[in-house]
């Protein structure tokens, strides 16, 4: 596994798994399509570093995710201009906190009290959670993240219509 010093996810980015050195240190070994990456940074530091990279906050995310999912706790954190959206897998203010692409899940394997995530690569992550916890938050994040697709397409559209449409009082301009 390759060792990075700066990490900015991209629309191969899978997963973002803690991962602890032997001095106790936080790092994030990060799961891509292809690739494996360490990164000396926390999950939840990278996951903020790359949404400011992409011109929005971490916090700006949750607060949006709150107004969309208003009763949920430990939200997704979607990133729209990559189609990317991601759950956590406990609290992200707990080091150990995984981050999981809700799209990149080929299939979820139950083990009682933990699950087995299979990645679109055949790449496994286990998971201390239930099977159909793992379920509802891939069913929250992409409710997230269809809601975001919605509102910016209903935004092209409505842009469209501003540009194109005719003023309401063209036809009274042309007969007088």
């Amino acid at each position: 596994m390759e060792q990075v010093k700066n990490y900015i996810l991209t629309c191969d980015t899978l997963a973002l798994l803690p991962y602890f050195n032997k001095y106790g240190e936080c790092w994030t070994i990060v799961i891509e399509k292809y690739e494996k990456y360490l990164v000396k940074e926390r999950p939840k530091d990278l996951l903020a570093e790359s949404c400011s990279y992409y011109g929005v906050s971490l916090k700006g995310i949750i607060d949006a995710a709150k107004k969309i999912l208003p009763h949920q706790r430990m939200l997704p954190v979607c990133i729209p201009v990559l189609d990317l959206c991601f759950f956590p897998t406990k609290s992200m203010e707990h080091l150990d906190c995984q981050w999981i692409s809700h799209s990149a899940i080929r299939h979820v394997v139950s083990k009682g009290k933990h699950s087995t995530i299979v990645l679109i690569n055949h790449e496994k992550v286990v998971v201390e959670k239930h099977m159909s916890i793992i379920y509802n938050k891939m069913k929250s994040a992409s409710h997230i993240n269809d809601t975001y697709k919605r509102r910016i397409n209903e935004g092209k559209e409505y842009h469209s219509f501003i540009l194109y449409e005719k003023p309401s009082c063209y036809d009274c301009k042309r007969k007088s």
